[in-house]
């Protein structure tokens, strides 16, 4: 890819993360469930298919990591699994990261939609921690929106509540 083209998707990327950085924080820190009781489903909201990150596709080497209900921490296992998929980014500096956010289909779709994005930004934010450049990491949440399972129960909506990575190698050109 010519300097100029890498440069232009570069920039397009951090926007991107910028964007998604703003709406994570533009939530606020409240997570707390809506008032009025437990987590319901919510069955009046239309599924969306996810949004296809141009040249973005599943690789084997980054599996999901899974987030308890209700919270967006890295639990002490799933650390140890983005522990591995930082040294893989490390050792695969062409490769750009998509990084998607999801939640089960209890509570309301504005509240799971700021609890994916937090699960994004966590472990973007880990990532970067352990070494990767920020630059190369593009941070989204989909809320209910894209689920793995639809079935009620916790074995389904534990499936749910995960990130999933999304990889694209940008080929170095030589001069």
């Amino acid at each position: 890819m010519k300097p100029k083209v890498l440069s232009i998707v570069l920039t397009a990327l951090a926007s991107l993360s910028v964007a998604a950085a703003l709406a994570w924080g533009a939530g606020g820190a409240d997570l707390t469930p809506p008032a009025g009781g437990p987590l319901v489903a919510s069955a009046t909201a239309p599924r969306e298919v996810t949004p296809k990150l141009e040249g973005f596709a599943p690789t084997p080497e980054l599996g999901s990591v899974y987030f308890d209900t209700d919270r967006f921490a890295i639990r002490p296992a799933d650390a140890k699994i983005l522990d591995r998929h930082a040294e893989w980014l490390k050792a695969n500096s062409t490769a750009l990261v998509a990084i998607e956010g999801g939640a089960d289909q209890r509570g309301s779709l504005p509240y799971n939609q700021r609890l994916s994005e937090r699960r994004a930004r966590a472990v973007s934010d880990y990532l970067i921690a352990h070494g990767v450049a920020a630059e190369r990491i593009v941070s989204v949440g989909y809320g209910n929106k894209v689920l793995e399972c639809k079935t009620r129960g916790e074995p389904c909506w534990q499936k749910n509540r995960q990130v999933d990575f999304l990889v694209k190698t940008m080929n170095k050109q030589a001069p």
